[in-house]
């Protein structure tokens, strides 16, 4: 309330509707910036004029699809704080032409311009481009033939740069001094190869030339050895983050990482390495917070152990596929990790409950498990074995043949902080994905897709409301329209619904959720045969938030139809039945 003036009482104050109270923009948006979820900002941008302007200017990553080019213009006009822009994976349209529309607008943050998964282009829109932002930071043209000479003429002062080379070029010297010699101001470099492009050589003259390089990915190639490696890196004793996977791990490439005072980040994923090597690098007590043996061979126990009781300050660690690992070594090398954030168990078919909890136990600063394709639900543990662990976010747990609703249950029951669940492809489960829902008062996404195939009945009834709850994947379960109708009614404020190969759910029921979802950004009906195609107009129409709908199989609808959908502001994809499945996702 305004304040009155000293000669009014208190009894003669009086609300002035057309007072409101004043707070800087800068308050605004860091309020906005602590919202729950991202598409909450385009509710906010119809609230005023002065809340459009607000969120206009929090947008900093633009996605640019075919069907988002005709609104390009107004988009770039819109949000001019953008930061970094990514052509989609799928993109079809005329790149040269793109970039030179890009470069007509005034965008003074944009850094970042990633072009991966596309064909070969012509210089003129890459030139144009750089010449609006000539102080362009990162680049990424991944699995693609990316012009190098070009590049370097274009961004000297690229900091970082992503190439994936998909085949050889005709004058591959040329290109790779380009990269070597041209780019001095590199920071990262990721060359993940898949050609023999690369030599000891190159890596060696990249990293005597970039002065200030910190980060370097390799990647497996047959043309590069870890010996070149080793002497490569030894250039640039200031490196934080090392990514070498593939091949044998040697001690001339172990005596080098361990000179690297400042590693923290240390990608070893699908090497040959013994034990020795492992205290090797423990012996160097590095400052590692970041640490991926994911898939590695050679080592056991013993090794793993000693690296992790002189780095014992590790906060992600991705142990996926290790043969030798056990809910015993497991349970022993949590005691070790008791900043670990992050941990990456996938793919040891040996582990079961026992990991699990013991990862919970004992890393109390835990946030993310992922334990996908292992043996979890083997070991029934009691109620009194476990304990509560508010910090833990993200479960997955995809593909677990023996978890069941008993051990959902139990899962829940400590993870009262839960955000995202992953059950997808687990046999057993049904009801105790309804558990999580009830448990779990924060819950925002869970992916039940092939949720209990291997059940003779299954329900999925959710009479409770869950206003948490913005994505949600039931693709190719048996539920009904009535489920469907419940979990509507429910789960009120879903933003995204995939409902692709739910055979006994028809239009009536896909009615029921437009008309409950009021926020629904988002539906896949793709092979729903008791769906009319003739709902996507109804659909659209009906439900205005609505950006992306994946149409039931065999609809069809005209290029005019396609454009009256995206002035609505709505993208819709059909498939074709020759189509494959994979193309599915957007």
């Amino acid at each position: 309330m305004p304040p009155s003036s000293s000669s009014s009482s208190s009894t003669n104050c009086r609300y002035d509707p057309q007072w409101q109270p004043h707070l800087p923009d800068e308050c605004w948006e860091s309020i906005f910036k602590h919202l729950t979820h991202p598409h909450d900002l385009e509710s906010l941008s119809l609230v005023s004029r002065h809340f459009l302007s607000l969120t206009n200017r929090l947008l900093t990553h633009l996605n640019v699809s075919d069907h988002v080019l005709p609104l390009l213009p107004a988009l770039l006009r819109r949000f001019p704080n953008l930061t970094s822009i990514k052509l989609t994976r799928y993109f079809t349209c005329d790149i040269d032409a793109l970039l030179s529309q890009i470069a007509s607008f005034d965008l003074p943050s944009l850094h970042s311009l990633d072009i991966s998964h596309q064909s070969t282009f012509r210089s003129h829109g890459l030139r144009q481009f750089s010449q609006k932002f000539p102080t362009l930071k990162s680049f990424y043209c991944s699995r693609m033939r990316p012009d190098l000479v070009l590049i370097a003429e274009c961004f000297p002062n690229l900091e970082e740069i992503h190439v994936t080379f998909a085949s050889l070029y005709s004058d591959k010297d040329l290109h790779v001094k380009a990269l070597t010699s041209g780019l001095k101001k590199l920071r990262k470099v990721d060359l993940s190869c898949t050609s023999n492009i690369l030599q000891d050589s190159s890596i060696f003259t990249l990293c005597q030339n970039c002065v200030s390089l910190e980060a370097l990915v390799v990647g497996e190639t047959s043309s590069v050895s870890n010996i070149g490696i080793a002497n490569a890196i030894r250039q640039r004793p200031q490196l934080r983050s090392s990514d070498v996977r593939g091949g044998d791990v040697t001690v001339e490439l172990i005596d080098t990482l361990v000179s690297l005072k400042f590693l923290t980040c240390l990608d070893l994923s699908y090497s040959d390495i013994s034990d020795e090597a492992l205290c090797a690098l423990a012996d160097g007590v590095l400052p590692l917070r970041k640490l991926s043996l994911g898939g590695c061979r050679g080592y056991q126990y013993n090794g793993i152990s000693c690296l992790l009781r002189k780095c014992n300050n590790l906060q992600y660690l991705d142990l996926q596929s290790t043969r030798f690992l056990n809910d015993e070594c497991v349970i022993e090398l949590s005691f070790l990790l008791g900043n670990l954030n992050v941990v990456e168990l996938s793919g040891n078919a040996n582990l079961t409950d026992l990991s699990l909890f013991a990862i919970m136990c004992n890393c109390p600063l835990i946030t993310e498990i992922r334990m996908d394709n292992t043996s979890v639900g083997k070991q029934k543990l009691e109620e009194d074995c476990v304990v509560v662990n508010s910090h833990v976010k993200f479960l997955y747990l995809a593909r677990n043949s023996c978890l069941n609703d008993e051990s959902v249950k139990m899962i829940a029951s400590v993870c009262p902080n839960l955000e995202m669940m992953e059950l997808s492809h687990c046999r057993m489960v049904s009801v105790g994905a309804v558990e999580v829902l009830w448990r779990c008062c924060k819950i925002q996404r869970i992916d039940l897709a092939h949720l209990g195939y291997g059940l003779s009945q299954f329900q999925l009834r959710i009479n409770f409301e869950v206003p948490t709850l913005f994505e949600l994947d039931l693709s190719r379960l048996s539920i009904s329209n009535e489920e469907l109708s419940l979990i509507s009614k429910s789960c009120y404020n879903l933003k995204e619904l995939k409902l692709d190969y739910c055979d006994k759910i028809t239009t009536r029921g896909v009615k029921q959720v437009v008309k409950n979802c009021k926020q629904l950004r988002m539906i896949g009906l793709y092979s729903c045969e008791k769906v009319s195609s003739d709902i996507v107009s109804w659909m659209v129409l009906a439900r205005p938030s609505l950006r992306k709908i994946r149409a039931p199989r065999y609809s069809r609808h005209s290029v005019g139809q396609g454009n009256q959908f995206l002035r609505h502001g709505c993208f819709v994809r059909w498939i074709p039945k020759e189509r494959n499945v994979l193309l599915l996702k957007f």
